[in-house]
């Protein structure tokens, strides 16, 4: 019996000690789990706060809010130093180009579309189509606004000539600040660039003489742009290269795909210029 009555008392004991420690993790887990959640409810206090009171007195300060904040953190510029080490990584191929490109929108015809054809930048941020001309931005505008990026850039250029848009050089500039002014509407806070139009070669030029016009094209729509504020990207350098290495596909028109990482070069370092 007295041996029996020990052993009970040990196995007390043994229960009683794991009941205790088991208590002592619960209560040791629940105030690590509020340590931590009153340090996370710290850090984001100022804009919860903000957006409760907003949401009560109207709704949509919500979503001015959250605009405010994406406008601040697309405004934030690089110093003049890390502007001059990005472009030399950049242009020193130490850089993937592409992975840079972040929030944006490219507008454009077939040789834009070669972006996404050939698995550079996301296929629903390229918006572009075969035949496209700076007219077909007004039918994308819902998806535009949909996507509502801080960069957009205008990509067009080759079927416009063809098409004879605006009738004259100056005419298709004109055609090209009304779209612009029209995007600048619906999306105020995006940074819009004009992409000075790609050259096709000489003998796609004798062939369809319309598109001699794209020289004339760029000169006009720069001195247009430079009138009104608005961002114009200078491809000649890079065209230069196009007809030197003959980067184009078979037609003379299209672009090979190691033409676009040049012309993506070109377009982030003017982004990072403002």
């Amino acid at each position: 019996m007295n041996a029996f009555m020990k052993a009970l008392r040990k196995n007390s004991v043994c229960i009683i000690s794991a009941f205790l420690i088991l208590i002592a993790s619960l209560i040791t887990i629940a105030l690590l789990s509020n340590h931590h959640f009153f340090s996370a409810s710290s850090d984001t206090s100022d804009g919860l706060r903000y957006l409760t009171a907003s949401e009560k007195a109207d709704p949509s300060t919500a979503d001015n809010f959250l605009r405010e904040k994406k406008k601040s953190l697309a405004a934030t510029g690089y110093t003049t130093k890390e502007i001059a080490a990005i472009k030399d990584d950049i242009l020193n191929d130490r850089s993937d180009v592409f992975s840079l490109f972040k929030d944006y929108v490219i507008l454009g015809d077939s040789r834009a579309l070669g972006f996404s054809h050939y698995k550079y930048l996301d296929y629903s941020r390229v918006l572009a189509g075969g035949g496209d001309t700076i007219l077909k931005v007004r039918e994308r505008m819902d998806k535009i606004k949909n996507l509502d990026p801080s960069y957009i850039y205008l990509c067009y250029g080759v079927n416009d000539a063809g098409r004879n848009i605006g009738e004259t050089p100056e005419g298709y500039a004109d055609e090209v600040l009304a779209v612009i002014q029209e995007l600048e509407k619906v999306l105020p806070d995006a940074k819009i660039y004009y992409s000075s139009i790609i050259w096709i070669s000489d003998q796609a030029a004798i062939n369809f003489p319309p598109w001699a016009k794209i020289y004339d094209y760029n000169v006009t729509c720069k001195t247009m742009c430079t009138d009104n504020n608005i961002r114009y990207i200078d491809n000649e350098a890079i065209c230069a290269k196009l007809k030197e290495e003959k980067m184009w596909s078979g037609d003379g028109i299209h672009l090979s795909k190691s033409f676009y990482k040049l012309w993506a070069q070109n377009l982030y370092l003017a982004t990072l210029e403002g």
